[in-house]
């Protein structure tokens, strides 16, 4: 048996003990109130891309405690998404015993077959929420709870993601910018507003300026047509990317099967994904060396380890996708990183880190190519109620027995 096979038994020995705990210290637990806030997009003051809104839940008890969680959002459906959140917790406020397993089981029969990204947000905003809870009910970290360890180094890459029209030479000085911030490995989106050609020669040149020691991460998001994004990878070959992210959409599996047999680059899809059948079948087809899964988008914590114990038979590795706040989302990304064998790199949006400390108090440091977890119980990130409703561009409350409450 190997020693990644040996770390699943041991977690999942650890979770089912967990969950029968769980039944014992939440049987008198009950939900309270469930509060949704989505803040503004931040468009002036960021030094390459516009910072999204981002949509945060908070779960409180009858006896007063808290857990956070973070929905992944897109323009347009964040209010969507909020509305999914205050319905499920609804039912979940209805449940005897309320846990992260219970929850699942509640949010998978009201997806049925019809699991759209919108609702797994809004299921992966609750649950993990609950997990934070947990975490504090029983004072230990979530890592802990995972089974892992938060004093493990987790790497990090630095996502060059850009809302403008930029040039190669732009492009080049923030990558050369955050490699001097101490990242050892950056994420580029070389079609961004670009031809294929422009896509090959910008990956070549970003090489060119910060060496060869640095990794590059490219990422497509999400092209029509295979036999191009197989085009693109063969161009770029010579500047050893250290992956080929999304080179079509993720839920062309048999495309994907295609590019990946086609040219040599490790290839990366999941993010836009949710459902255990989805990655599962994406692994019977060969068709992905790492799932990216988004931490906030898949449908919950507990989903995101059976995909990483799906994957991890196959030889696959996971590296969460988090394009969410930097806060609350990227804090439960970490946590799970360290609980995994297979765990490749986190993500870090380095604008969304400034953006975030406006209104949070952080659980883990970034250091060079690493994130340290802090010790903190559950997910261990606090939210400034107060500055997030500065920058609330809609905030939503439900109280049992009372009205809604919308602002």
């Amino acid at each position: 048996m190997n020693t990644a096979r040996r770390r699943y038994l041991q977690l999942n020995s650890a979770l089912e003990c967990l969950k029968t705990a769980t039944g014992l210290n939440f049987g008198q637990i009950a939900l309270a109130r469930w509060e949704t806030w989505i803040t503004a997009p931040e468009t002036e003051g960021v030094e390459w891309g516009h910072v999204k809104s981002c949509l945060f839940v908070r779960l409180t008890t009858k006896d007063g405690l808290y857990g956070w969680g973070e929905a992944f959002v897109l323009p347009y459906r964040e209010k969507a998404v909020a509305e999914i959140i205050h319905a499920l917790g609804r039912s979940a406020s209805k449940l005897k015993s309320i846990s992260p397993w219970a929850f699942r089981d509640l949010a998978k029969h009201a997806a049925a077959c019809h699991q759209s990204l919108e609702f797994s947000a809004a299921s992966s905003a609750l649950e993990m929420a609950l997990w934070d809870i947990l975490g504090k009910l029983l004072n230990a970290p979530l890592c802990d709870l995972l089974g892992g360890n938060y004093n493990r180094a987790i790497p990090i890459y630095g996502n060059i993601w850009s809302t403008t029209q930029w040039d190669v030479a732009s492009l080049e000085t923030r990558a050369t910018d955050l490699v001097a911030q101490g990242y050892r490995a950056i994420k580029i989106h070389s079609m961004l507003n670009h031809t294929a050609q422009d896509a090959a020669n910008c990956v070549n040149q970003v090489r060119a300026a910060i060496g060869g020691d640095i990794a590059i991460l490219v990422d497509l998001d999400s092209q029509n047509n295979a036999d191009a994004a197989i085009q693109i990878a063969q161009a770029i070959e010579p500047a050893h990317p250290y992956w080929f992210e999304e080179p079509i959409d993720g839920s062309d599996i048999r495309a994907l099967a295609q590019i990946r047999k086609d040219q040599t680059l490790r290839v990366v899809t999941g993010e836009k994904n949710c459902g255990l059948a989805h990655f599962r079948a994406v692994l019977a087809a060969g068709a992905a060396d790492i799932l990216n899964p988004d931490i906030a988008a898949v449908g919950g914590i507990l989903d995101l380890l059976d995909i990483a114990e799906l994957a991890d038979q196959q030889g696959v590795q996971i590296s969460p996708h988090c394009w969410n706040s930097m806060t609350v989302a990227a804090a439960a990304m970490l946590h799970v990183c360290a609980s995994i064998p297979n765990a490749e790199m986190a993500e870090i949006y380095p604008e969304y880190i400034r953006h975030g400390e406006k209104f949070a108090l952080t659980a883990f440091l970034l250091e060079g190519e690493y994130a340290h977890l802090s010790n903190k119980p559950g997910i261990g990130v606090d939210l400034n109620v107060s500055a997030l409703h500065d920058l609330c561009e809609h905030h939503q409350s439900t109280c049992l027995g009372l009205a809604e409450a919308t602002c």
